[in-house]
């Protein structure tokens, strides 16, 4: 029984990343800063496409997928943005580099071929300025890196 216990318990342990390793939005007036979103691309089967954020300046956003949708707060100035895809299993990140400017308005996009029935190899980043739909930073090429990988054995 305590061995029971004692396995099931493992399962349940969760990862705890340190406060001072979250990203915390500031809480500057609301014109002095700038929003960043994510994207998400509808699919009818299996699971959607998702670009969110994942880091800001190598502090995790806590929200990570689920809040792809919700504007993430940012200082104006050089900020490095981790931006992350998943399409279970499917996923891939990549680090970009936004001049950021107070009450702008940026929105994470991608291009890949991570497909259902297909691995898939790659996903490109960019971020654009929302209200002139124009690029605001390179393109990164993140590698696609399927979680679930079953290696049957050979005898």
């Amino acid at each position: 029984m305590l061995i029971t216990i004692v396995l099931l318990g493992g399962c349940a342990t969760h990862h705890y990343i340190p406060p001072e390793l979250q990203y915390v939005a500031p809480t500057d007036q609301e014109n002095s800063l700038a929003t960043l979103v994510g994207f998400n691309e509808k699919r009818l089967l299996i699971d959607d496409l998702t670009a969110f954020v994942l880091a800001v300046g190598g502090k995790r956003v806590i929200s990570g997928r689920h809040g792809w949708s919700t504007p993430l707060a940012l200082r104006p100035g050089l900020r490095a943005i981790t931006a992350a895809f998943q399409r279970s299993p499917l996923t891939s990140q990549a680090d970009l580099k936004l001049k950021v400017v107070a009450g702008g308005q940026y929105q994470i996009q991608f291009s890949t071929d991570a497909f259902f029935f297909r691995t898939g190899s790659y996903c490109d980043f960019w971020i654009i300025d929302i209200a002139t739909q124009k690029p605001v930073t390179g393109i990164e090429r993140g590698n696609i890196v399927n979680s679930i990988r079953y290696f049957p054995t050979i005898d």
